[in-house]
């Protein structure tokens, strides 16, 4: 009960003042990982990279959860308090089906790469992953900075988390691929994120159902 009386208090007073950093904070994110979503993507489709293609597309489930997320806070004003966590709790389901429906596509595309495989350049796509750490990185730590009592900043800031580690994941059968020439680890690195946006997805639906 105590909880709810602060957590009530923060919102009255702190919110805000909060959320006009916030909204700052996400649009700068949202601006950031927009770019990188379209290199990599474009340079994952030139260059026959499926990995790199995937790991665009779970930054892209990323970058439309930060849109919900910024439109929640908008939408957030003193007097929608009540409102506002319903609100959250929406955002957070539909984010939620959005990453399963990104696991899906990844998925058949994936699958497609393994029957049919294609020579892959694998220092383009380390060096193309590389950066996406960093964007990842920074963006994560940002958010990081945010209130973690809200459920859509905790929900973007461990999308972020989760984001570095694919991202880490690619650079490294980047690196197996420019010293074994085996193309096969791009489509199975894939399969890899459809199963962490899987996950991600997945906790978000039980937050949601809780």
């Amino acid at each position: 009960m105590a909880h709810y009386h602060h957590h009530h208090h923060h919102h009255d007073h702190a919110h805000p003042a909060m959320a006009e950093s916030t909204k700052r904070i996400y649009i700068i994110c949202i601006a950031l990982n927009l770019g990188f979503v379209l290199i990599e993507g474009i340079v994952g489709l030139i260059n026959n990279s499926y990995g790199l293609v995937s790991d665009a597309g779970h930054n892209l489930s990323d970058v439309l959860s930060l849109v919900l997320a910024l439109i929640a806070f908008y939408l957030a004003s003193p007097k929608m308090n009540g409102r506002h966590d319903k609100l959250s709790r929406n955002i957070s389901f539909f984010n939620a089906v959005l990453l399963i429906v990104a696991v899906a596509v990844i998925a058949v595309g994936a699958i497609g790469k393994l029957i049919h495989p294609e020579t892959v350049n694998g220092d383009v796509i380390s060096i193309t992953a590389g950066i996406g750490i960093t964007v990842n990185g920074l963006t994560a730590w940002l958010l990081l900075r945010q209130n973690q009592e809200d459920l859509n900043n905790r929900g973007a800031y461990l999308h972020m988390l989760a984001d570095t580690l694919v991202s880490v994941g690619v650079v490294l059968s980047g690196i197996v691929i420019r010293f074994t020439g085996w193309s096969i680890v791009d489509p199975l690195i894939s399969l890899a994120i459809a199963a962490v946006i899987f996950v991600c997805g997945l906790k978000l639906l039980l937050q949601y159902s809780r």
